[in-house]
């Protein structure tokens, strides 16, 4: 049997240390890290702005609603849009990878209705945050969904 002294165990422990770390600083730096906006800091400073648009939301008859299908993202905006010129936008963005992001326009149908094409979007969560006007006021509303 061989015998190990204690001088020859620690040196081994020693090493395995620092391999472990070279280990653990080497995968770090091979990590993908995504900033959640480039512009955080201005829109930080606007951040107010997205409260009232936020309280507008909420003050009005009911909520978006939104249906997943095989093909589509079906939204179904508030009665009240039904008869009023809305534009704005709906971003889809991806917490774990920027690259998924994906932003299209509001563009309601006579029901105040709109579909987007799952085709345009991977699988995955999601926090949908649509931003729209109509002619007096500005809204937003956030949701966090999951694309299966």
């Amino acid at each position: 049997m061989l015998k190990i002294n204690w001088g020859t165990k620690i040196a081994v422990l020693y090493i395995g240390f620092v391999g472990l770390i070279v280990v653990m600083v080497v995968m770090s730096m091979r990590q993908k890290i995504d900033l959640v906006s480039e512009d955080y800091y201005n829109k930080e400073l606007m951040f107010q702005d997205k409260i009232n648009e936020m309280k507008n939301n909420n003050s009005l008859s009911g909520t978006i609603t939104h249906t997943i299908t095989n093909t589509d993202i079906e939204l179904q905006f508030q009665p009240e849009f039904k008869t009023r010129k809305v534009t704005g936008e709906i971003l889809f963005f991806c917490p774990a990878d920027a690259s998924r992001d994906f932003k299209t326009v509001v563009s309601l149908d006579e029901n105040a209705q709109q579909k987007i094409s799952l085709s345009t979007l991977s699988k995955g969560m999601y926090k949908m945050q649509i931003s729209w006007k109509d002619e007096s006021k500005a809204y937003f509303a956030e949701e966090t969904i999951v694309i299966p």
